[in-house]
């Protein structure tokens, strides 16, 4: 796979944690209260992945175009993402996709995922159904073989990719956590795998 470069001085820094600042702006909302849920969810993308005009609150469709994404609003006007480059992949299709993936600039991941269509024939706001927050464990793996020279032994990191999904939490409306492989389409037409268990 094509790992995509990242300039992280184009991104604004965030002074907390990105998994903290996430999981507090949206845990406090209970799941029966979606309405709220949804709005909180954008207030969060506004925050980290803001639009260089316009909120995500008032968006109705996001489109892929070429390398970006696009976000329309209800006055047909659209906008991009006020730093392009936190766009990196997408899963289904460019005039429509099931979700998009964003990378901040400490290099996490945040999948947002897009709910059906009411069908209504009016131009509605985008429901979303879902946001999923990586977060990694990681350890260090000493090799098996111990008996050979200590100064020809390469300790390699290995993690573990978790995903904390925010909108769609637990009976109790808390956050949840999931662990699974994701492969998307990258914004340069490539797979674009995150993988459950890998190296660094």
């Amino acid at each position: 796979m094509n790992m995509l470069t990242f300039d992280k001085t184009e991104i604004q820094k965030q002074t907390k944690p990105f998994i903290a600042e996430a999981v507090f702006a949206v845990e406090t909302i209970s799941s029966n209260r979606q309405s709220e849920k949804q709005i909180k969810a954008k207030q969060l993308l506004d925050r980290l992945f803001p639009l260089e005009n316009g909120s995500h609150q008032d968006v109705t469709s996001y489109v892929i175009d070429y390398r970006h994404v696009l976000a329309f609003f209800k006055n047909g006007q659209h906008s991009g993402l006020q730093h392009p480059k936190q766009f990196v992949a997408y899963m289904g299709e460019k005039c429509d996709p099931d979700s998009i993936l964003l990378r901040d600039g400490s290099g996490s991941h945040l999948e947002v995922m897009f709910g059906s269509h009411k069908g209504t024939g009016c131009v509605e706001l985008v429901d979303i159904d879902d946001i999923q927050l990586e977060t990694c464990t990681t350890f260090s793996q000493a090799p098996k073989d111990m008996t050979s020279d200590r100064s020809t032994l390469d300790e390699s990191t290995a993690a573990m990719r978790h995903w904390i999904s925010l909108v769609k939490g637990d009976e109790k409306g808390k956050p949840k956590a999931c662990s699974e492989d994701k492969e998307f389409k990258a914004k340069s037409g490539e797979d674009y795998r995150l993988d459950y268990c890998y190296h660094l």
